[in-house]
């Protein structure tokens, strides 16, 4: 489920068969990568920050390009954040060249434009890296990360989507304003407190459901502190 550019295209410039990299950038455009268990010593030598992660909870919905489908997570996926206009990774400076590259994630030092054997093998058999395996060992953190997950099911949301698709049910349609309002009621408490940096919420917590709700085909608006699911299709 990568967004990631696929077959041997060559130099757009040239025509010939590419066999290198040419520093086009193309890879390092539209989604970053997923970290694997080979990149946990990235973040514990400090060669990458969790305020540079975000994560992709199980049960989210992600387009597969080979099915041409929305499909639901089985795992977390963390990832490297990217540029939220244009969805240019972090690292990627404006001559295309990588920042980190001598301590790039392993998707990213596996994937050769030219020939995708060995990141299709990666993706066949390699495992993601998931928050537990970062911060599993953080007692009180961990514990607070499991309860949301659980509050803030994906699996959960999606049955109440169903029913509100299915016949406008006004209790579902409630219940998922209530569980976006947890949601962003913890990350506002969090930050208030001191007790979390606001740019690690992402990597703890998943995007906000405010935000990914639309993966669903919905938005949140509020008019007079009430907030309501409004059809985007």
């Amino acid at each position: 489920m990568e967004f990631i550019t696929g077959g041997n295209e060559g130099c757009s410039e040239c025509g010939a068969p590419q066999t290198s990299c040419n520093h086009c950038g193309a890879c390092c455009i539209g989604g970053g990568p997923v970290l694997r268990t080979q990149d946990e010593r990235l973040i514990k030598t400090g060669k990458l920050d969790l305020s540079q992660l975000y994560t992709q909870r199980a049960g989210e919905l992600m387009f597969n390009k080979d099915s041409l489908k929305m499909e639901s997570l089985d795992t977390d996926h963390v990832k490297l954040k990217v540029e939220p206009e244009t969805l240019r990774c972090q690292f990627l400076s404006p001559e295309n060249r990588c920042e980190i590259y001598a301590h790039r994630p392993f998707e990213c030092r596996s994937f050769k434009c030219w020939d995708e054997r060995e990141i299709q093998a990666v993706y066949a058999s390699d495992v993601p890296l998931c928050r537990e395996d970062i911060i599993g060992g953080i007692k009180g953190l961990w514990d607070l990360v499991t309860d949301h997950h659980e509050r803030c099911s994906y699996a959960l949301l999606g049955e109440l989507i169903r029913k509100v698709d299915a016949s406008s049910d006004r209790d579902a349609m409630d219940k998922v304003c209530e569980m976006i309002a947890y949601d962003r009621s913890l990350r506002e408490t969090l930050i208030e407190s001191g007790r979390v940096k606001p740019v690690i919420l992402d990597f703890l917590f998943g995007r906000p459901l405010s935000t990914t709700i639309v993966m669903f085909n919905y938005r949140l608006e509020t008019t007079d502190g009430i907030d309501f699911l409004v059809s985007i299709v």
